[in-house]
């Protein structure tokens, strides 16, 4: 009997040790925060990988110019992970700013992890220290996933109906 339980103390203890240390295999550093000159290579090869086509030239020219536009990025173990980007949006005909998340992305490797949430937070948080706490966002019908998170952060669909045209260059 004694014999029992001291052995099942130690295959207990064994059992532990392997669930910690797989846990420990898990973890990794993330890092989520406001993008900077720096990280335009890493959002090149995000925004790339978006389908969205722009030079590295236009994209650091708005990142260091661009005073109406915020974007936040995530690492993983330092690997780039993701990016969200808004637009802080001032006309005559509102009394206050309001935001446009114009672009949320995350590797296909990090999703279901709770990054496009932080990556969200992060552009939110951003945004209110600025005073601006109205967000409008723009997903494609069919992107289940994203409304689903959009929805679930307290996004609440509107009625109104996206419209769009190009016009040849001026």
């Amino acid at each position: 009997m004694a014999k029992d339980i001291f052995y099942n103390r130690i295959h207990a203890k064994q059992l532990l040790f392997r669930k910690c240390f797989s846990i420990l295999l898990e973890v990794c550093v993330i890092e989520v925060r406001l993008a900077t000159l720096n990280d335009s290579e890493s959002l090149f090869m995000l925004n790339k990988l978006f389908g969205n086509a722009t030079t590295i030239e236009d994209l650091k020219n708005s990142l260091s110019k661009n005073k109406r536009e915020l974007v936040c990025i995530a690492f993983v173990d330092g690997v780039a992970a993701g990016y969200a980007c808004g637009l802080i949006i001032k006309s005559m005909c509102y009394s206050k700013c309001r935001a446009d998340i114009e672009a949320l992305f995350v590797r296909e490797e990090y999703r279901e992890k709770g990054m496009g949430k932080a990556l969200l937070a992060c552009l939110e948080k951003e945004l209110e220290r600025l005073g601006i706490n109205h967000f409008h966002i723009i997903t494609h019908e069919e992107n289940n996933a994203a409304k689903a998170l959009y929805t679930r952060l307290g996004y609440i669909a509107d009625s109104e109906f996206l419209l769009e045209k190009t016009t040849k260059t001026p």
